[in-house]
C-alpha cells in the first residue's frame, strides 16, 4: 500500500516551526521501501490553505517540529497523522521515519516535555528559528519576512499543546478561512464544526 509522508525542513534539517515553514520533502513509500522523494513548497499563508494543500496532495503522515494548537487541530481534522517535534538532520529523520524510530530521544527537540536536551542545544535551535524567519545572522540567510514568527512554541499554557485552545470550556469556535465565528458548544470540539459561511473546519479563538 503506498503512503506519502511529509516532512517540514528548513536548511536541511528539520525547519523548527512548522505554522512557518515553507519547504517540504514529500516521501512516497510502497510496502516500506520508498519509491518517490520529491521537494516541495508550501507557501499559502492561512492555515486552512496550508492544510487543504497537504490534503491536495494525498498527505497521511507530517513530521514536523513545533507546531501551534490551531494548526495541529486543523491538520488532524483532515485525517493527517502528525508527529511533531522532531528535531534533526533531514535525511536521518527520514531514515528514523521508515525505521519507526521517530520516538527516541536523539529526535526530540530541546527541552521539549522535559527531556535531555538534543546534542546542539537550546541555543542552536533558537538561532534556527530566528534565520527561517528572516532575522537570524550566520545562518546562511532566511526565507523572506517570516510571518507569524514564533507562533508554534505552545502559547501561553504549558505543556507541548497549550495556547488559547487549551483554556476551558467557554469561549468561541472563529473560521480560520473568513474569520466568521460562534460560541463554543460545551462538549463539541470546534474542530468537528463546519464553517457556515465557506464551510471549512473550525478553531478554538
Amino acid at each position: 500500500m503506498k503512503t506519502k509522508a511529509a516532512f517540514s525542513y528548513w536548511d536541511q534539517r528539520i525547519a523548527p516551526v512548522f505554522d512557518t515553514a515553507q519547504q517540504l520533502y514529500v516521501v512516497e513509500t510502497d510496502r516500506g521501501g520508498i519509491v518517490d522523494q520529491t521537494q516541495v513548497l508550501l507557501t499559502e499563508e492561512l492555515p486552512v490553505q496550508k492544510a487543504l494543500r497537504l490534503v491536495e496532495w494525498n498527505i497521511s503522515t507530517l513530521v514536523c517540529g513545533a507546531i501551534s494548537r490551531p494548526m495541529y487541530e486543523l491538520v488532524a481534522a483532515y485525517g493527517i497523522r502528525i508527529i511533531p517535534f522532531v528535531a534533526g538532520e533531514l535525511d536521518e529523520v527520514v531514515q528514523a521515519w521508515q525505521q519507526n524510530r521517530l520516538l527516541q530521544e536523539a529526535f526530540a527537540m530541546p527541552g521539549c516535555c522535559g527531556r535531555r536536551r538534543g546534542p546542539r542545544g537550546s541555543q542552536h535551535h533558537t538561532k534556527e528559528v530566528n534565520a527561517m524567519n528572516g532575522r537570524g545572522q550566520g545562518m546562511g540567510g532566511g526565507r523572506g519576512a517570516g510571518k507569524g514568527a514564533g507562533g508554534g512554541r505552545g502559547g501561553r499554557q504549558g505543556g507541548r499543546m497549550g495556547g488559547p485552545l487549551a483554556a476551558g470550556p467557554g469561549g468561541t469556535c472563529i473560521c480560520p478561512a473568513c474569520g466568521f465565528s460562534v460560541p463554543h458548544q460545551v462538549g463539541t470540539p470546534c474542530m468537528q464544526q463546519k464553517c457556515p459561511q465557506c464551510g471549512a473546519a473550525m478553531t478554538r479563538e
